[in-house]
């Protein structure tokens, strides 16, 4: 593998650099254990502005090196999550999006399931996440690896979770599981439903192949990832990389063959439709007053599939009104 690619969590805290010291506390401060009480039923919260808040004081923590912090504020997101038990009729998830919980919801009644899915108030997901981050950086690879598992258990929905356990597993310090990594990228080419999460999945998925020496399917994913996420360095150089080891599969690859490569080799290349039904089916169930928040779900409906006409149909109504 020519360059290491970031874990998404810590490309992110990148992100959020420039802004964190200004909207969250400082590293001395102690941050409240508010899913203490979500998590024992005695306050109602939103869980997904739960999880954005405690994200950036994480990732400040992380920022300032205060390890122990952030690990406490990963303790206090998954608190008290065993009192949780699925049952035969009951099942308990932690989803970060309405659109991550109708997804899971489709695909298990697809499949048979009758089970009542409920979404708790409380991001225990992201704080196995969190785990899995802390325990990657203290070279602890076993326990990180355990510890996105359990993020994924809370929400199998969530492509970036997938995206860093095959990071996890081709960094593992026992050596690379090649098979696994390559696993867990196409389940996050088959979840993604943004443009970030989508090339990074490719770009994970490329790095692996690059590993098997399949360097046309490699330069493949590498290429359509650009046309989702142009501005990334790390595609780039892994393409000069295949370009040194292969002049002639590189100048002979076009967008349109790379499409071809990776429909012959059964890789993911666009969204899945899934996602584009979920997003109009949560829009038509939008009240007359949430108009705007339709409109919003079906313009990302249209960026995932632009050819669709029952989007445009929808978008037409209701932008008349």
């Amino acid at each position: 593998m020519h360059k290491k690619h970031l874990p998404l969590c810590l490309l992110i805290a990148s992100f959020f650099a420039g802004n964190l010291m200004a909207q969250q506390p400082t590293a001395q401060q102690p941050v409240k254990a508010q899913p203490q009480k979500t998590a024992s039923g005695t306050a109602k919260v939103d869980p997904t502005a739960m999880s954005n808040q405690m994200m950036l004081v994480f990732m400040e923590r992380m920022k300032a090196g205060n390890l122990k912090e952030a690990r406490e504020i990963a303790a206090e997101m998954v608190y008290d999550h065993e009192k949780f038990q699925n049952t035969d009729a009951k099942e308990y998830k932690s989803f970060h999006s309405a659109m991550e919980k109708e997804l899971y919801t489709l695909l298990e009644t697809r499949s048979g399931s009758k089970k009542e899915i409920v979404w708790l108030e409380q991001p225990i997901s992201d704080g196995f996440y969190f785990m899995a981050i802390l325990d990657f950086q203290e070279n602890k690879h076993e326990d990180a690896l355990a510890n996105i598992q359990k993020a994924i258990y809370w929400n199998p929905m969530r492509s970036a979770f997938y995206t860093e356990r095959g990071f996890m597993f081709l960094r593992k310090n026992t050596g690379p599981d090649i098979l696994s990594a390559q696993i867990a990228y196409q389940k996050a080419l088959e979840l993604a439903d943004n443009a970030e999460d989508f090339a990074a999945a490719l770009r994970g998925l490329a790095f692996v192949l690059v590993e098997k020496k399949d360097l046309d399917q490699a330069l493949a994913c590498l290429m359509v990832s650009k046309s989702y996420d142009s501005s990334n360095n790390d595609a780039d150089e892994e393409m000069l990389f295949i370009k040194r080891l292969n002049p002639d599969l590189f100048s002979s690859m076009t967008f349109a063959k790379a499409k071809e490569v990776m429909q012959a080799n059964k890789i993911i290349f666009e969204y899945a439709p899934d996602h584009v039904q979920v997003l109009i089916k949560l829009a038509d169930n939008m009240p007359a007053a949430s108009a705007d928040k339709a409109v919003m779900l079906l313009k990302k409906a249209q960026e995932m599939a632009p050819q669709n006409t029952e989007i445009t149909k929808r978008l037409k109504t209701l932008e008349k009104k």
